[in-house]
């Protein structure tokens, strides 16, 4: 990266407001790191303890998603890659988050997200509830969770969960990159 790169790199971020940026080997050690640095940073730009709650509650949820759904990467020594952003403009903080998905869970995702955005803020509530009291919580081989992510967006956010699938290069035929977004 040349350093003129760089310069603009900072004057975007600070332009678009983020706060916090990583991108690169996810872990469970790289996300608590980002954890505590977020809090930190949260705590830096007056953020309300309420929003603070839903949106470290919402960066916990997409990171994970990232690190447990993304596939290994070829040719990276077998790991698992994401991006995070945190940003805030004006009043409202934003995160977005990117990783792989491997193309054939495309339309399940979409779908997924799709239903959980149609539904109003007492049904997410309602959803939220009967999943936790749930014990068999998913009888398919690809969701490692309860089921619990997407509503916990859909619950902390102001607005439905924005979503984007990119390809990417050099493995357009196997591979997307999905992008998430929640406003707070």
């Amino acid at each position: 990266m040349e350093i003129d790169l760089f310069g603009s790199f900072q004057d975007d971020a600070d332009k678009k407001g983020i706060v916090f940026y990583y991108s690169g080997a996810l872990s469970q050690n790289v996300i608590a790191t980002m954890g505590d640095i977020l809090k930190q940073r949260l705590d830096n730009n007056d953020a309300k303890s309420a929003v603070t709650k839903k949106l470290f509650s919402s960066f916990i949820e997409m990171i994970q998603n990232a690190l447990h759904y993304s596939p290994l990467v070829p040719d990276s020594s077998s790991e698992k890659i994401g991006a995070v952003a945190v940003g805030k403009v004006e009043d409202h903080f934003y995160i977005v988050c990117g990783n792989l998905v491997d193309k054939k869970y495309i339309s399940r995702i979409t779908s997924k997200i799709e239903a959980v955005n149609s539904m109003s803020r007492d049904e997410v509530k309602q959803a939220y509830r009967m999943q936790l009291k749930n014990d068999h919580h998913s009888d398919d081989d690809i969701s490692k969770g309860a089921g619990l992510g997407l509503l916990t967006l859909a619950r902390d956010s102001i607005s439905p969960i924005e979503y984007s699938f990119k390809d990417v290069s050099g493995y357009e035929n196997e591979y997307s990159e999905l992008h998430l977004k929640t406003i707070f």
